[in-house]
């Protein structure tokens, strides 16, 4: 049997944390931990029964594979530094949890003789995280050849699905991430608002809409985004959904939202038996377009009062 690589993690925030800690359980043997934050980089070591170790370089000295799980915007800088220290790596793996960039961004580290990767799993990862919530999780995998089987032995062994990560360019790709990751919970919280406006208690609103939103979760993989959708527009019900625009007169911002899902919902639901819903859309989409100029120069003038009002203070100050 194939001994397991020994593994390394630079960055002890949220992914770090999770992956460390749901590898050990999975038979790994975490050896180092360093992080720009020595307590964090302290409290996962002794979780994963690992060694603090103040520098990159020394971690991925002490592992057979390093995992870069440091924000976006540092893998590149970490991985530089790892290059420059000039350190022989003699093919082991250091490989970055970024699901903006591709593994290219720490191809330096070739130049000392290392295998680069990405891993990225499409999971909402938080600080109180169990890594119990990356059983069935997705995770994109590139990486140099060597390195590939490795990693997707890992995925699998914490239970999760690897696939492979798109080619070139990450921006779609994390576009998409963000939109089903991110998005729903902005939804979520400016829905909340309207259960609040609508006297709901706040606590409430947030546990009934998240279960709402988990139910339609559960839905779309059963059944697929389209045969899940439910809601006045699929019933071709234009009566209600006109209600629903009243009722957000006051609230642009809202109604432009509802506007424009309510649109989508339509396009993938498709227009066929729905042309009440659809004639209603499109009548309210041209009141939009008639309107937004209207908004423009209300803005326009609100900014030139304030700049005027500025420019006074600075004259009289």
């Amino acid at each position: 049997m194939t001994a397991l690589p020994l593994l390394a993690f630079v960055g002890a925030g949220r992914a770090g944390r999770v992956l460390a800690t749901a590898a050990r359980r999975a038979g790994y043997e975490v050896v180092a931990v360093a992080s720009r934050t020595p307590a964090h980089a302290a409290a996962l070591a002794g979780a994963v029964g690992a060694r603090h170790v103040d520098t990159a370089i020394r971690a991925a000295r002490a592992a057979d594979v390093t995992f870069l799980t440091v924000p976006d915007a540092a893998v590149t800088r970490v991985a530089a530094t790892i290059a420059a220290s000039g350190m022989a790596l003699g093919g082991r793996g250091l490989v970055h949890c970024s699901g903006a960039h591709p593994a290219a961004v720490i191809g330096a580290l070739r130049g000392v003789a290392a295998q680069v990767g990405a891993v990225h799993p499409l999971q909402a990862l938080t600080l109180d995280s169990d890594p119990e919530v990356l059983r069935g999780t997705f995770f994109s995998i590139e990486a140099d050849p060597g390195l590939t089987p490795l990693l997707h032995d890992m995925v699998r062994a914490v239970g999760g699905v690897p696939f492979a990560a798109p080619e070139g360019d990450r921006a779609l790709y994390h576009a998409a991430a963000v939109l089903a990751g991110n998005a729903p919970l902005a939804l979520l919280a400016r829905a909340a608002g309207l259960l609040e406006a609508a006297g709901v208690d706040p606590a409430m609103a947030t546990e009934a809409l998240a279960t709402l939103l988990e139910g339609a979760a559960r839905n779309v993989r059963r059944l697929g985004p389209q045969a899940a959708l439910t809601g006045p527009v699929v019933r071709n019900d234009s009566d209600t959904v006109a209600r629903h625009l009243h009722a957000l007169r006051h609230d642009d911002a809202t109604r432009r939202l509802y506007l424009l899902l309510a649109r989508d919902t339509l396009a993938l639901a498709g227009s066929t038996g729905r042309e009440g819903v659809a004639g209603l859309l499109g009548e309210a989409a041209r009141g939009e377009e008639t309107a937004a100029p209207a908004r423009l120069r209300v803005a326009a003038r609100h900014g030139r009062r304030t700049a005027a009002a500025i420019g006074h203070l600075g004259a009289t100050a």
